[in-house]
């Protein structure tokens, strides 16, 4: 039996009608979708509209100029239109129907399903999922969660479904709603009513979990009640001992005192030394990175995450083997 290629959509043509999409998230999703369908390999074709490609001044916008998010999400593709044959193609319902009738595959991006397509922001996706009701300080107005995490996930969604649908080798529709993706990212609602009977609700005076300001920049502190003796060990303030501060309920309710003793803590030390003391207590700590940070980050280099230049490399793997784009596009 010959083993299958590492580059599983070698030989497919993809067209990407993310460009052409109507609405911000469905072009955000269908891009995504088409740039792993070429890093797995693919030929991606990109049709633009006569004004231009719609990313191409989207923030964030690099030093030198031009847009990362148009960098990232067009890596490996290439400008044309949508005349030939295609395997796959991928967008909206109404680009779709005007540019790739004709295509076996289809990933269709809507907000609710088909037919049910009506006008939708990435925040309100956030906001109809619940996500926004997690997110932020109590005290204070929601915070949007960073990037583009809802349609990122819908257009990783969008590709599963076109690997299986090849894989299945007939004519599909693969069919990916917005918000049901942005819902199963905030699965931990349907988890808290069903065990809890109640769903996460903002943090605030309820919050386990903290972003500290340390010497050097901020460190996320996400113990759970098992890390609690070592969290207090590694801190050493004796003031910790006190009753009020035994159980989670009663660090809730004394937030302001308990914050009180562990702010001056992380603030005298940097992220390094928070984080050297956390481990030795094992108690889970995350140092906040700066963006440039993240190129000389131990993990991302060992997993091969980012290019020298900062272009997420999307470390994935097929049968086993790293897929890379040498072999994605080797004949």
């Amino acid at each position: 039996m010959v083993a299958p290629s590492v580059a599983p959509l070698a030989g497919r043509r993809v067209l990407d009608l993310g460009a052409l999409c109507a609405q911000r998230p469905h072009g955000l999703a269908a891009s995504l979708a088409a740039r792993l369908c070429a890093s797995y390999g693919a030929e991606v074709v990109r049709p633009v509209p006569e004004g231009g490609e719609p990313l191409a001044q989207a923030a964030p916008l690099l030093p030198g100029g031009g847009s990362a998010l148009d960098r990232f999400l067009n890596l490996g593709k290439h400008a044309g239109t949508a005349t030939g044959h295609f395997d796959v193609a991928i967008g909206d319902g109404e680009a779709l129907a005007a540019h790739a009738s004709e295509v076996p595959v289809k990933a269709r991006i809507s907000v609710f399903g088909p037919g049910e397509d009506g006008p939708m922001s990435e925040l309100g996706l956030l906001a109809l999922s619940g996500l926004l009701g997690i997110v932020g300080e109590a005290e204070g107005p929601p915070a949007r969660l960073a990037g583009h995490q809802a349609a990122y996930a819908a257009g990783l969604a969008a590709c599963t479904g076109i690997l299986a649908a090849l894989r299945a080798g007939g004519e599909e529709v693969v069919d990916v709603s917005l918000l049901d993706v942005a819902t199963w990212l905030n699965w931990k609602v349907a988890a808290g009513v069903l065990v809890l009977g109640s769903s996460p609700v903002r943090g605030g005076a309820r919050a386990d979990w903290y972003t500290v300001p340390a010497k050097d920049g901020h460190v996320a502190l996400v113990y759970q009640e098992k890390d609690w003796p070592g969290l207090r060990r590694a801190v050493g303030d004796p003031r910790l001992d006190d009753a009020r501060f035994d159980t989670a309920s009663g660090r809730r309710k004394h937030r302001a005192d308990f914050l009180a003793i562990l702010g001056p803590w992380f603030a005298a030390r940097t992220r390094a030394e928070v984080t050297s003391a956390a481990q030795a207590n094992r108690v889970p700590v995350g140092p906040v990175k700066w963006p440039a940070e993240l190129l000389t980050d131990a993990q991302n280099q060992a997993r091969g995450f980012l290019g020298p230049d900062g272009t997420p490399a999307l470390p994935i793997s097929w049968n086993g083997r790293r897929v890379t784009p040498e072999t994605a596009h080797a004949a």
